[in-house]
């Protein structure tokens, strides 16, 4: 002991050192965009009323995202060029058609029934279709009024998703 300091060997300090430089990090983070674009990071999840997109950032590396294996093409598509399908309660077969379309392509899409007034005007307004016409589909900001396989390729292809679904992995 100096002046009432206790040293510690250099041995033991560097052994110690090497021992907290392997204990991982276990808390979880969370990157956030809020519906007004505003990227949020936290180590609690974001208030579910105040999100656009969530990803869980993996512990180590700063920034690596777990991205649940989704490819960068799709995940980039994805945020750029969201992909929205209208439907009403009545629409079966061809409703059905357009989600299993959306399904084999790997699409991740957000679904909204058109119920009343309020949503057809707000239908309209996204779309800039002007009669209600359903399936219909927005990818980004451009529209596309019923299902017609080919039109709808021809959106996904432009905002660059893949083709295929992609393959998920085996155990």
């Amino acid at each position: 002991m100096i002046l009432g300091v206790s040293v510690m060997s250099p041995r033991i300090f560097l052994v110690l050192l090497v021992a907290v430089a392997f204990v991982p990090a276990h808390a979880q983070t969370y990157r956030w965009t809020s519906k007004s674009g505003t990227v949020n990071y936290a180590d609690t999840p974001p208030p579910s009323s105040e999100i656009k997109k969530v990803d869980k950032l993996k512990s180590g590396p700063p920034n690596v995202v777990d991205s649940g294996g989704t490819p960068f093409e799709m995940q980039q598509a994805s945020q750029d060029f969201p992909v929205t399908l209208f439907v009403t309660p009545d629409c079966e077969a061809e409703c059905k058609a357009a989600r299993d379309f959306l399904g084999r392509r790997g699409i991740p899409f957000t679904e909204k029934s058109l119920k009343n007034q309020e949503d057809a005007a707000a239908f309209k307004a996204a779309t800039g279709i002007a009669e209600l016409a359903v399936p219909s589909v927005l990818v980004g900001a451009k529209s596309q009024k019923g299902f017609e396989e080919g039109s709808w390729n021809q959106l996904l292809d432009a905002a660059g998703y893949p083709k295929t679904a992609p393959k998920t992995a085996t155990k």
